[in-house]
C-alpha cells in the first residue's frame, strides 16, 4: 500500500509500505479522507527526518481483530487521534479529560495512506455524513473542548484570535452558546478565512496586520478570549481582555523557543483575568460533533477549501504554506479502485 512520509522543509515522500495486520482489539481502516492539521504544518518546519503523518481522518472498517465488537467491517467510521482508557481514577471519577493513561494511537496510525490500523475502542461510527465532513469531525471536537473551557455565557463578548478552521469552527460554536458579540482577529492575507469567520457568525474583523487589537478593543468589554495561535499572543489579550475575563487557549508553539512567552502577571492579578489551557486530548465530544454536523447546527463543508489524492501530497503541503488567501482546510481524498463508497 502507499503511505506519505514528511520531513522538514516540507518534504513529502509517497512509499511502498506493508498493509499492517489488526491486533487482536484493532482494526484496519481504507481510509477516505484525511484533513492537514496545523501540527502537521508545525513538523513541515521542524521533522528533522521523514515520518509518517495524518490524524484528522474517516473511512471504512475493512478488517476486525477476533476481541472486537463495536464495529463490523462495512461500517463507516471516524478515528479518535487518542481515547480516554475508562479505567483510571479520572476516568471513575467522572474526569475523562484528565486522563493520564489514554490510548496514543497516532503512533500506530497515520491518516494519510491507503489504510491504517487502529485500536477500535478509538473508532465512532457515523452515517449521513461524507468521508470529508466525517474528516473534520477530529478538530471540531478541539474547538467544542476550547469553547467549553473558556465557559461562555449568554450574550458575552468573546474576541477569537486567530482564523484557522479550529478558530472557524468555535466562532459558530459561540453562536450557539449564546454569544452576543464575536470579533474575530485575524491577518488581512487570509481572505477566505475572514469571509468564512463573517459566515459563521463574527459580527467584526480585526485586520492585525493593519490595526493594533489592544488598541481597537480599548475600552470595549471583552468578557471572553479564545486563542488559537502560538504563545507569543498572549501578552495583548491581556490587555484588551476586561476585568474578570476568561482566556481559553490552544494555540502551540513549534519549537521550544518560541513556545517562551512574558506575561504581565500584575496586571492579570489586578484585572482578575483567568488563563485556562484547553488540550483536547484525548480527543471527546466526537457523538456531539456528528450529530452537530447532521442536524445542520454546524456546517462544515466550506470549512474544506481543497482536496487532493494521496500521490499529490508534496502540492497539498506547500498549497498550505504558500495560498493564505485561499487554504483553509486542505484534505486528502481518495476513492477506491473498485469504486465503492
Amino acid at each position: 500500500m502507499k503511505q506519505a512520509f514528511l520531513k522538514a522543509p516540507y518534504l513529502v515522500e509517497i512509499r511502498d509500505v506493508a498493509c499492517p495486520e489488526p491486533g487482536e482489539d484493532e482494526a484496519l481502516i481504507d481510509v477516505r479522507a484525511c484533513g492537514i492539521c496545523g501540527s502537521d504544518l508545525n513538523s513541515a518546519q521542524t521533522a528533522e527526518e521523514f515520518k509518517p503523518f495524518g490524524h484528522e481522518m474517516s473511512g471504512v472498517v475493512q478488517a476486525v481483530g477476533p476481541r472486537v465488537s463495536n464495529v463490523r467491517v462495512g461500517d463507516k467510521v471516524t478515528v479518535e487521534s487518542s481515547s480516554f482508557c475508562g479505567n483510571c481514577a479520572m476516568c471513575r471519577n467522572g474526569h475523562p479529560e484528565l486522563c493520564r493513561d489514554k490510548y496514543i494511537y497516532a503512533p500506530r496510525y497515520n491518516g494519510f495512506a491507503e489504510k491504517v490500523v487502529a485500536r477500535a475502542g478509538a473508532l465512532v461510527r457515523f452515517d449521513d455524513l461524507s468521508f470529508e465532513e466525517a474528516a473534520v469531525v477530529e478538530p471540531m471536537g478541539v474547538a467544542v473542548d476550547m469553547v467549553n473551557t473558556a465557559d461562555i455565557q449568554l450574550n458575552d463578548h468573546v474576541v477569537i484570535y486567530g482564523a484557522g478552521p479550529i478558530a472557524l469552527l468555535a466562532v459558530r460554536l459561540v453562536r450557539l452558546k449564546g454569544a452576543g458579540k464575536v470579533t474575530v482577529l485575524a491577518h488581512s492575507h487570509s481572505r477566505a478565512r475572514i469571509s468564512l469567520a463573517t459566515s459563521y457568525g463574527a459580527d467584526s474583523i480585526i485586520r492585525t496586520d493593519v490595526s493594533d487589537p489592544r488598541e481597537v478593543l480599548r475600552g470595549e468589554q471583552v468578557d471572553r478570549v479564545l486563542v488559537t495561535t502560538p504563545p507569543s499572543t498572549l501578552a495583548d489579550t491581556v490587555e484588551f481582555a476586561s476585568f474578570g475575563a476568561v482566556i481559553s487557549m490552544i494555540g502551540i508553539a513549534k519549537n521550544k523557543q518560541e513556545s517562551i512567552c512574558a506575561l504581565d502577571i500584575n496586571r492579570m492579578h489586578f484585572k482578575r483575568l483567568q488563563l485556562r489551557y484547553s488540550f483536547a486530548s484525548p480527543a471527546l465530544f466526537f457523538p456531539l460533533c456528528i450529530d452537530m454536523i447532521k442536524n445542520g447546527l454546524v456546517n462544515v463543508k466550506p470549512l474544506i477549501s481543497h482536496q487532493f489524492p494521496l500521490e499529490q501530497m508534496d502540492r497539498a503541503m506547500l498549497l498550505c504554506r504558500d495560498d493564505k488567501a485561499s487554504a483553509v482546510k486542505v484534505m486528502m481524498v481518495r476513492t477506491p479502485e473498485d469504486g465503492s463508497l
